[in-house]
């Protein structure tokens, strides 16, 4: 079979019916107001009220510092026009103690939910830095090193920007820091250091010591202040002496307060959604972020990427421009579930932390405990899986075979939190190999089209868990990691993503200087992964990389190898009949 990638299909505008018009300036959206998204959702309540086919803003920047973010729940044929303004908000972060990446979808900066051939766009948004930094440039200034009691050992972090952060003398979490080139603009090879990714949670233990001079304990957790468990950073003087010794003096590097948190858009269990010109120039964890049955959506002209100096100029007049080392503090684009047929237009992620686009669907490892009963292995729980009852489960192997059972969720026992107990409606298989994999078969996110799209300067990799790819006339520079890779994975104590990814075509795409701090990593790449230790047996070759055409790409300076499909199958390399890239 030739692949033949993402097949064709539409995704409905509104339908035109003369319906009435609100504007939110007339429920209290203002320049002079810190309220603003108080004032939308009141717009948004009044339109869906008399059900008005379209909610306009207006130009300007405007505030958005208050509790929640922005709701369009529940509307159709419904379009949300943002009329260029620029939405800055600053909201303060909560302790959850949650498995990392947990979707909370009223949390988001803007949260589109359940809506139906809608309209959303015409607006950028933004993060209150001049208050609230989510991260900043530093360089290490000094490095104190005492191998007798590493536990002292420490650096000297001086912000570059500011003559006094705008936090001092409070307490600042330190959540992640990662090596940046000189020019500010792109991450460059070395080592980073994570402290901690969930929302609240403090990290790395650090104190003042001038205005714009942190000292900070890289192995050491800040004492008195929220310390997730799930993020696996504890107290380590040996591990503290060696992070500091690995810190390269007078290096620059991007210091991130934040990590995961509210998001910017979450886009959940919408039909025929369109989102279109939007721009995020920063925000407190994933930029976009999809869950539930979301079906038939596409994005065009999206922009993960932190403001340019002009652009700062017209939105913020009078302020200094300070160059951002991040856009999102986490993913730039991250679909949990979903239901598939998604496309992506002339879209640019950059600067973002963690992975610029990631579309997979959650599943979970269990084991028979019972006539119809599975306990949950992966440390993360039914807090991770999320089924519900009445939901259709599918058990497969270790090695991600087909058992050929399928059963009913109809219900649980189990502590939040902890390895929950599945009641299915039938008898359990006996279990062969040290696992089951149980998928949700609500969900099923293949139907993937990204064209004319830029990744470039992100953090880690571009993720592709599921089937039905297309990638056509992309370019990928200076990535962190892989810029394309095909992947199912699972481990005990972390993530379980991806059922299975093939019928899969990347074409007419630039990759330039990617894999640019893992410089190992392949250009694309295909692979099953399973936990360490654990003896599955081998995987089918095609499960993930079967079906695949690589064509008329072009590669510019790789640092490791182009391909490594550890379990293709049927895979065509060619350079096809298209005019070459310029």
């Amino acid at each position: 079979m030739t692949p033949t990638g993402c097949p064709d299909f539409t995704v409905e505008l509104p339908h035109g019916r003369g319906g009435a018009v609100v504007r939110a300036a007339d429920f209290g959206f203002s320049r002079e107001s810190d309220r603003n998204a108080a004032a939308v959702n009141a717009a948004l309540a009044e339109a869906k009220r008399i059900g008005a086919a379209r909610l306009e803003l207006e130009p300007g920047t405007f505030r958005c510092f208050d509790e929640p973010g922005v709701a369009i729940d529940g509307f159709r044929d419904f379009t949300f026009d943002g009329k260029g303004a620029v939405l800055v908000f600053r909201r303060p972060p909560e302790f959850r103690c949650q498995p990392q990446s947990e979707v909370v979808p009223e949390k988001a900066n803007l949260c589109v939910r359940g809506c139906e051939r809608c309209l959303v766009g015409n607006f950028t948004m933004d993060w209150d830095w001049a208050n609230d930094p989510l991260g900043a440039f530093v360089r290490v200034s000094a490095k104190h090193i005492d191998a007798t009691a590493p536990e002292r050992s420490c650096v000297d972090l001086r912000f570059v920007d500011w003559e006094r952060h705008p936090k001092f003398p409070e307490p600042v979490p330190v959540q992640k820091m990662a090596p940046m080139d000189e020019c500010r603009t792109r991450l460059r090879a070395g080592r980073a250091f994570s402290f901690g990714q969930t929302e609240g949670h403090f990290g790395a233990r650090n104190e003042w010591v001038a205005p714009n001079v942190l000292r900070l304990w890289p192995g050491l957790a800040m004492e008195n202040r929220n310390q997730n468990p799930a993020t696996l950073f504890v107290d380590d003087p040996a591990e503290n002496l060696r992070r500091v010794e690995a810190m390269e003096e007078g290096g620059l590097y991007r210091l991130l307060h934040c990590y995961y948190g509210k998001n910017g858009v979450n886009l959940v269990g919408n039909r025929h959604l369109t989102v279109r010109d939007v721009a995020v120039w920063s925000c407190f964890g994933m930029a976009v972020a999809v869950d539930g049955p979301q079906k038939f959506w596409q994005v065009e002209r999206l922009r993960v990427a932190p403001p340019t100096e002009a652009e700062h100029a017209v939105a913020y007049p009078g302020e200094p421009f300070r160059p951002r080392p991040v856009s999102s503090t986490s993913d730039g684009h991250h679909v949990h579930r979903s239901q598939g047929m998604c496309r992506y237009v002339g879209c640019r992620w950059g600067l973002n932390n963690d992975d610029a686009f990631n579309v997979h669907d959650r599943f979970t490892i269990a084991v028979r405990c019972g006539r119809r009963a599975l306990q949950i292995v992966n440390r993360r729980g039914e807090a991770y899986f999320r089924a519900e009852i009445g939901s259709l489960l599918e058990l497969r192997n270790a090695d991600y075979s087909e058992t050929g059972f399928t059963a009913r969720l109809v219900g649980f026992d189990g502590e939040y939190g902890g390895n929950e107990v599945l009641l299915l409606d039938k008898p359990v298989p006996e279990q062969r190999g040290p696992c089951f994999l149980v998928w949700d078969r609500t969900y099923g996110s293949s139907g993937v089209h990204l064209r004319d799209c830029v990744f470039e300067d992100s953090g880690y990799r571009n993720l592709f868990c599921v089937s039905d790819v297309t990638i056509e006339r992309c370019t990928f520079r200076r990535t962190g990691g892989a810029p394309v890779r095909f992947v199912a994975d699972y481990r005990q104590s972390h993530w379980c993503e991806g059922m299975g990814a093939r019928n899969l075509v990347v074409r007419d795409c630039l990759f330039e200087d990617c894999a640019a701090i893992d410089k190992a990593a392949p250009q694309i790449s295909a692979e099953c992964v399973t936990p360490a230790g654990w003896d599955v047996g081998s995987v089918a070759p095609g499960f993930v990389g079967g079906d695949v055409l690589l064509e008329s790409n072009r590669f510019v300076r790789p640092s490791g190898p182009i391909y490594d499909f550890k379990c293709g199958a049927n895979v065509v390399i060619r350079s096809g009949d298209r005019e070459p890239l310029p």
